[in-house]
């Protein structure tokens, strides 16, 4: 059996690279073997909304499809598939998934349940464990199937330990098969130290997954990677030294393949844990292996930048990081991602691509002769652009180009796009020539700002260049512009004459010469600075407004603009008054009772804007409540009051007052 454990484990993947002292350790690698070339084959059925190829075993190709739901097409539902070379040659084995194929027989689930298939829907064998209530067979080979159980048991821990509140626990164990639910074999690696785990593949020999440590209730530690030889008391541990994390997913010629470490690294074994030979290539943030056909492994890496987990990229590998061949060069334009996930003794493989329109198709890859002269590589200036700006991309080809030229197709693809409208687009030229004689050429990657409104994340950008048998792709993130996002001021409210500090701020830190910021006033009572300077690598700046006296109330406007290539402007108000004065006159605008709510709603004004105003009923002098000062001597505010109090009176705290009736409405 030669493919993936059915339960893809999300990995943390960040930008960085993790160095590990084992990297070290590995001897050197040969000098890697001309580039094999494939040829891409499309297995998604016709009506099938997305389709997964899981595993392979000779002309046999097994995985899933959705359909839509009969009588509801707005929904679908997952069908397991076996397919026969291509997307026409397909037997639908009903709902369900097949995740492996071996001697005729495939293995997945179906309703939640561990099944067997030998070609044909009506051979369908349950496998569950009689002891689960839930199982999954994701592995198979001379007549042995793999894979886990799930139930729960009765805690015997204190009241309420379990955690669910249903004094259950969860019981996870690796199982393994005969052709029978009955020959069903507990393989729990006890002896290792784990009381939980799942088996993910067999070659018919050995059995490869993970144990894990139970910490408590519904806890659990790892995963750390296992292979087993037929019985639970075989197992040996391949999780590597200083790996806080690891996985088996594929084994075949005693070769086990699976993942390590975090940022997740390939990985090969050879039986024990020592054995482990790193496959993480160069250039990716994160990989893993998913399956061996005792000679090459596949799987895929995670092409990031700018700390953003980016697309997969499907790999394989013949035994070393040096051998690693991107499978991902050999789909046709449009598609951003991509993973193999199995692989025959013949060297073809199956796995998934995405297109840029979020379509998940099956896909086969078969060993085929190349192209003399194709696409080898593809490199961007610049990997991180703010939006509006341009760099240069280019593209390399295995030799020279041949007489008149090479006219390499060029595309691009925005590869985050989310819900929202996309705030900037991206141009490149249709093709690019590479002269005669040489073997590269560049061409502008343009970006152009089209809205700074709700441009608040980095996007991902996938550019794309083919020329013979292969499509090269470079990521690239495309980042907000910088513009002023805020101004605020030290207050609001105040009395003409003192002066306020105003703070712009940016949306990142100010580039090498720094940003300066432009201010205006538009009223001569509040004068600003021209402009103030947001030093380089800094995000804000304070300016000071200076204020004149008033006689009366006078609101201002504070502006101040920044922005590359699109200004942003962003303004504040700043409402000044004149002298307090030892007393206020208070005048009464609106006294609303809204019987039906119950409520009073009171506006009032007074000549200070500093007074604080209550609200009384005039004939008991009952307090109904504080107004709320809304600048420049306005005051405000809703009271729930059960009775209409009829008249009111307004008392400021400067000793004027004023009576009104109130209005019932």
């Amino acid at each position: 059996m030669k493919r993936f454990g059915a339960t893809f484990i999300a990995l943390v993947m960040v930008a960085f690279l993790s160095i590990h002292p084992l990297f070290n350790t590995f001897a050197a690698q040969a000098a890697p073997p001309p580039l094999q070339h494939y040829t891409v084959i499309d297995l998604t059925p016709a009506g099938a909304t997305a389709a997964t190829a899981l595993g392979i075993s000779g002309t046999t190709q097994v995985g899933t499809a959705n359909f839509p739901v009969p009588g509801d097409p707005s929904l679908t539902e997952t069908h397991a598939v076996i397919w026969s070379g291509s997307a026409d040659q397909m037997i639908d084995l009903g709902i369900g998934s097949a995740l492996a194929a071996s001697d005729g027989q495939q293995v997945g689930s179906a309703f939640g349940r561990a099944v067997l298939w030998s070609g044909t829907p009506e051979s369908q064998i349950n496998l569950h464990p009689i002891i689960a209530e839930q199982s999954i067979a994701t592995g198979v080979a001379g007549n042995q199937q793999v894979g886990w159980g799930r139930w729960r048991v009765a805690c015997v821990e204190k009241k309420g330990a379990c955690g669910g509140g249903d004094g259950t626990r969860t019981v996870i164990h690796p199982f393994m098969w005969a052709g029978s639910a009955a020959s069903a074999v507990d393989i729990t690696p006890f002896d290792l130290g784990f009381g939980a785990g799942r088996a993910l593949g067999t070659d018919g020999v050995q059995q490869v997954g993970y144990g894990q440590q139970v910490l408590g209730p519904n806890v659990f530690s790892g995963p750390f990677a296992v292979v087993w030889t037929g019985t639970a008391a075989s197992a040996v541990s391949l999780n590597p030294p200083n790996s806080s994390t690891s996985e088996a997913k594929g084994v075949a010629g005693g070769q086990q393949v699976g993942y390590a470490y975090s940022p997740a690294r390939a990985m090969l074994w050879t039986g024990t844990a020592a054995s482990a030979v790193n496959l993480h290539p160069a250039g990716f943030s994160a990989s893993q292996a998913n399956a061996t056909n005792g000679t090459q492994q596949v799987g895929f890496a995670i092409q990031a930048v700018a700390g953003l987990a980016g697309n997969n990229h499907a790999m394989v590998w013949s035994g070393s990081v040096a051998s690693a061949v991107d499978l991902h060069q050999f789909l046709p334009f449009g598609y951003i991602s991509s993973t193999a996930n199995a692989i025959d003794a013949a060297g073809n493989i199956v796995g998934t691509a995405t297109t840029t329109s979020g379509n998940t198709r099956a896909i086969m890859w078969v060993p085929s002769t190349g192209a003399e002269i194709y696409a080898q590589s593809l490199a961007l200036g610049q990997v991180v652009l703010r939006a509006g700006a341009s760099t240069q991309a280019t593209v390399t080809l295995n030799q020279p180009a041949p007489a008149g030229g090479a006219t390499v197709n060029v595309a691009n693809y925005i590869t985050q796009q989310g819900t929202n409208p996309i705030p900037f687009s991206i141009s490149v030229p249709a093709s690019v020539t590479v002269p005669e004689g040489q073997t590269s050429a560049s061409f502008p990657v343009t970006t152009s700002l089209l809205s700074v409104t709700g441009f608040t994340r980095t996007y991902l950008v996938s550019i794309q260049a083919g020329f013979g048998d292969t499509v090269q792709s470079a990521v690239m993130a495309v980042t907000p512009p910088l513009f002023l996002s805020t101004l605020a001021l030290t207050f609001d409210n105040i009395v003409g004459g003192a002066n306020v500090t105003g703070t712009v701020t940016l949306n990142g830190a100010a580039p090498a010469e720094g940003a300066q910021v432009t201010l205006s006033s538009n009223n001569a009572a509040a004068i600003v600075p021209p402009s103030v300077l947001v030093n380089p690598g800094q995000t804000f700046a304070t300016f000071t407004i200076q204020t004149s006296v008033v006689t009366t109330f006078t609101n201002v406007t504070i502006s101040a603009t920044y922005g590359i290539p699109l200004p942003a402007t962003q303004t504040a108000t700043l409402a000044l008054g004149p002298e307090p004065t030892d007393t206020d006159t208070v005048a009464i605008q609106k006294a609303d009772y809204v019987v039906s709510k119950g409520e009073l709603i009171v506006q009032a004004t007074s000549t200070s804007q500093f007074a604080n105003l209550d609200v009384y009923v005039t004939a008991t002098g009952e307090l109904i409540g504080s107004l709320i000062n809304k600048g420049a001597g306005s005051y405000a505010g809703k009271f729930i009051w059960a009775t209409n109090p009829q008249n009111i009176t307004v008392v400021s705290s400067l000793s004027g007052r004023a009576s009104l009736a109130v209005n019932a409405k």
